[in-house]
């Protein structure tokens, strides 16, 4: 009788574990979503070949930004560093920033060939793809505009 009774209540235990609760997905834009809010000129394209393409064609490096949507330092430097207007208007003048989520689209190839094991990885590349700098997590103003710098000096 008694496991008769637990089997009853453990029944009526789970069918009861389920919410009423509708979930939607948060509005909260994506990292990714809208690159024209940005003063530093991220350029959308679906393959970094583009990217170096057009490097190559502007005579600049490229940047590129490996970040995921959940990635809390990807956020800040976003914040900080990208909607900075004196700042985005530096590395604007000598590159084309490249902003790669690494769970979507190639962005996971990118993350293998670059072997991207910290978010975000800020990459300095030559127009041929080659690392000029790497910092694998988040920089300050003033560490990212150094390692810009060093790039630019490493590629003459």
């Amino acid at each position: 009788m008694k496991q008769g009774l637990f089997l009853i209540f453990a029944l009526l235990m789970m069918a009861s574990c389920g919410t009423s609760k509708k979930t939607t997905k948060s509005k909260t834009p994506e990292i990714h979503d809208d690159l024209s809010r940005y003063p530093l000129n991220f350029m959308r394209s679906k393959y970094l070949s583009d990217v170096l393409d057009k490097a190559k064609k502007d005579k600049k490096l490229v940047f590129v930004d490996m970040y995921a949507d959940w990635c809390a330092p990807c956020k800040v430097m976003d914040e900080e560093l990208y909607m900075n207007k004196e700042f985005s208007e530096i590395i604007n003048q000598n590159y084309i920033s490249y902003k790669v989520d690494v769970e979507k689209e190639n962005g996971s190839n990118l993350g293998t060939i670059f072997n991207v094991k910290v978010l975000p990885t800020i990459l300095f590349l030559d127009s041929d793809g080659n690392v000029l700098e790497r910092s694998d997590g988040a920089l300050s103003h003033s560490q990212f505009l150094e390692m810009a710098a060093r790039a630019v000096k490493n590629s003459q």
